[in-house]
């Protein structure tokens, strides 16, 4: 196919495996040139649904919200729930807007990559999970333990795919969320993300007569200094590192026009949170913050809540984001690194990441034991220059393969 000459070959996924390169490529090529940018997914759920059903895999189709479902695609059962499922993917199928990105959903091949929004973050472990599903149907040995695919929505949003995910009896013994790692790399947990908003109240007034008035900026400053100079914990993790909260001011809104005194600021941050640390307990340390601000100027009125510019839904403004920390004694490791090792791979690196990923839901809500991994080099999420090396999804293809079939057959 144009410009590609697979690199990769092995028992499952290969020039002349049990899913070819030529599949593979096919796949991938479909799903990326899909649209699929978050709130607009229903096309590419379909086709998904469709391109498991063609390969005789067992599909449901969760309803999250109106044109909006997820994809749980099963082998080894006839359902995705009322079982113990061996190992569990998750990937959602969602993507942010193209912004600058030429020529988003071409798909063009080129130098064995392939171009495309969504091909890192995150089509490219989807697609290398569905494949090794497919690999494993085709292998025609039964199953001892069930293998399910979550395909999910909303994940660059709200994440109400993965919500929903996580009230349901959907159960596994392990999971691997198939976010871009480079494949060099392990995701073992991750910092949680509460979205704080500070609102400060103040008094309209013509800026020709501002002393009849009352500064909302001017009052802002007082918790402004006090913000930037909180400290945070730290949490050792032992071999994964060494964890850090941190806070960004990262917006500030205020005032109706340049001869008015501003009635009212927002202050806007991103406070990223360690392991036993939750919305609520951040939240309480601004309102220390503020509390301290007023003993300065008792005539302060400032409230703070969990707020993001995009978030409308209730459900998870009430819940947060929050940090997820797998042990770092899980066999799973062990059984991902000799799947690894047999695809070519050197050791795999153990890491703790400052990013927030959706196995939040899995670990936190679902009990479940979950390690990131997947193809792709993740600087390129939502970049203008997106693109997967095809031999990575290949790769990954044929590791999922592997690992499912020591954990299931």
């Amino acid at each position: 196919m144009e410009q590609y000459n697979p690199k990769f070959n092995g028992e499952w996924i290969g020039k002349h495996a049990l899913v070819s390169s030529c599949e593979l490529l096919n796949i991938l090529k479909r799903v990326v040139a899909c649209d699929s940018v978050f709130k607009n997914e229903y096309a590419l759920g379909l086709l998904i649904a469709d391109i498991a059903r063609e390969h005789g895999l067992q599909v449901e189709r969760q309803k999250v919200a109106e044109g909006r479902d997820n994809i749980l695609v099963t082998l080894g059962a006839d359902s995705a729930y009322g079982t113990t499922h061996g190992l569990l993917f998750h990937g959602h199928y969602d993507t942010v807007p193209y912004l600058d990105m030429p020529d988003p959903l071409s798909a063009r091949v080129q130098n064995n990559r392939l171009w495309g929004r969504g091909s890192v973050d995150q089509k490219g472990g989807l697609v290398a999970s569905l494949c090794a599903l497919i690999a494993i149907k085709r292998k025609g040995i039964p199953l001892k333990r069930s293998l399910c695919l979550a395909a999910v929505v909303d994940e660059e949003s709200e994440h109400r795919g993965s919500f929903a995910l996580s009230e349901s009896d959907i159960r596994a013994d392990y999971a691997i969320v198939t976010e871009p790692t480079h494949l060099k790399t392990v995701e073992f947990g991750h910092l949680g993300s509460s979205p704080i908003v500070i609102r400060v109240e103040g008094k309209t007034a013509h800026a020709s007569v501002a002393s009849e008035g009352v500064n909302a900026i001017e009052k802002a400053m007082l918790i402004l200094e006090r913000l930037f100079k909180m400290e945070f914990p730290t949490v050792n993790l032992g071999e994964l590192g060494v964890a850090q909260g941190t806070l960004c001011v990262s917006m500030m809104e205020a005032g109706t026009a340049y001869n008015n005194v501003p009635h009212e600021a927002f202050i806007r941050m991103d406070r990223r949170t360690v392991p036993g640390e939750t919305s609520e307990s951040a939240v309480a340390e601004i309102e220390a913050v503020i509390a301290d601000a007023k003993r300065v100027d008792p005539s302060m009125v400032a409230t703070v809540r969990i707020e993001r510019p995009d978030w409308s839904w209730p459900p998870i403004i009430a819940r947060g984001l929050n940090p997820a920390l797998t042990p770092s004694d899980t066999p799973l490791f062990d059984y991902l690194q000799q799947a690894a090792s047999k695809s070519g791979l050197p050791s795999l690196e153990k890491r703790f990441s400052s990013c927030y990923y959706d196995m939040d839901f899995l670990v936190n809500d679902l009990k479940i034991p979950t390690l990131v991994y997947g193809p792709g080099d993740g600087r390129l999420n939502h970049s203008a220059a997106e693109e997967i090396d095809i031999d990575d999804v290949a790769r990954a293809a044929g590791i999922y393969s592997e690992l499912a079939k020591e954990l299931c057959l």
